[in-house]
């Protein structure tokens, strides 16, 4: 019997994956402030907009552009996000804001405001929806190639 085991050290990954983050927002955003708990709400902000872009992103490339790269590259992403979020059992991104402001995540705060649900009850149901929806464009994507083979 074959067994392929991968260890990894997810706090040490999650901390450098954290700390990367981190830098990369304070020199982009170096310009504007130097202020952590700043930061972090812009961090928030742009979790906040890559979210609402994601879910744009799915809406287009199921209506107005419907070409098969674009799907496939939603795939991709989301399987990435999935990833973290099953494996890591953490989001990169609201550790980093937690890190900034020293308080609650902006993301989740926005969150709270927009949808009116408790941070605990958004997690579990978007780990939920999220698996349902990378298996639904999973399949969406295996039978578009399937199509394409019998024409």
């Amino acid at each position: 019997m074959l067994k392929i085991e991968i260890e990894i050290e997810k706090d040490s990954f999650i901390q450098s994956s954290v700390e990367f983050l981190k830098h990369i927002i304070q020199f982009l955003y170096k310009w504007l402030t130097t202020d952590g708990e700043a930061l972090g709400y812009i961090l928030g902000y742009i979790h906040f907009m890559l979210f609402v872009l994601l879910l744009l992103g799915i809406l287009i490339s199921h209506t107005i552009y419907t070409n098969i790269w674009l799907q496939f590259t939603i795939v991709c992403v989301i399987f990435a996000i999935w990833l973290q979020h099953i494996f890591l059992k953490v989001c990169v991104s609201i550790v980093a804001e937690k890190e900034f402001t020293n308080s609650i995540s902006p993301f989740h705060e926005l969150l709270e405001t927009v949808f009116q649900i408790s941070t605990n009850d958004f997690t579990n149901y978007f780990i939920v929806a999220e698996t349902v929806a990378l298996w639904c464009l999973f399949l969406e994507l295996v039978c578009r190639y399937c199509i394409y083979l019998n024409v």
